[in-house]
């Protein structure tokens, strides 16, 4: 006798396959790097993810980032900013309310303030290191543009129901310490740094979503 294979619900597939990636993803959300991100493009693409996939020109400008840091700074000094970057200890709730039907559109934008408030403005009232001032402003002008625009198409999908003017004043709120003289580099590195890797955990669950409802894996 034949038993009949009875389908996965979607979130128990999306799961899964969020699971497979496991390893590489959970270090992009515990301590990125460059080489972590090379690592996380290579584990989507062979699982089936399009190379025309959104999420993967997110990972590009992440690395970008990481890389123009990495190379600017001290490796004490990365050490310190990856360290700030550890949101391993809410990855595991982001992936599995992520995998449910419409969760990524239900919680994408909450979670997304929370964790990029957290200790932010405990790391302001803090002196840094010279390190993150200077040739680095550039570099965080020129990604925050970048996150800026990332943050609106991604938040499009995620939040459909706002307003354009709704949407660019949360977008702004969010992205004010990143663009404020008043702020340090280090902060400006952490909230551009944990605002990639949300949205990066987020499109990922969607993209495989997607594929998934439309059969391609």
């Amino acid at each position: 006798m034949h038993r009949a294979i009875i389908p996965a619900p979607r979130g128990h597939l999306v799961y899964w396959h969020l699971m497979s990636l496991s390893e590489s993803l959970a270090t992009v959300v515990s301590a990125p790097s460059p080489d972590s991100l090379w690592t996380l493009r290579g584990d989507l693409l062979e699982s089936g993810l399009s190379p025309d996939a959104p999420v993967l020109r997110m990972i590009g400008s992440f690395r970008d980032y990481l890389d123009a840091i990495q190379t600017g700074v001290s490796s004490r000094d990365y050490s310190h900013l990856a360290s700030k970057l550890d949101i391993s200890a809410i990855s595991g709730v982001i992936l599995e309310r992520l995998a449910e039907a419409g969760g990524s559109s239900e919680l994408a934008m909450g979670i997304l303030s929370g964790a990029l408030s957290e200790g932010l403005m405990v790391l302001a009232t803090r002196q840094h290191v010279r390190a993150w001032e200077g040739e680095l402003e550039a570099v965080h002008r020129r990604t925050a543009w970048m996150a800026y625009d990332e943050l609106w198409r991604w938040s499009s999908q995620e939040k459909p129901e706002l307003s354009n003017t709704q949407r660019r004043a949360l977008i702004d709120t969010l992205m004010d310490p990143a663009v404020s003289s008043n702020s340090s580099g280090l902060v400006k590195a952490v909230l551009i740094g944990r605002l990639f890797q949300l949205m990066i955990a987020a499109q990922v669950a969607r993209e495989l979503s997607g594929a998934i409802t439309d059969g391609s894996m």
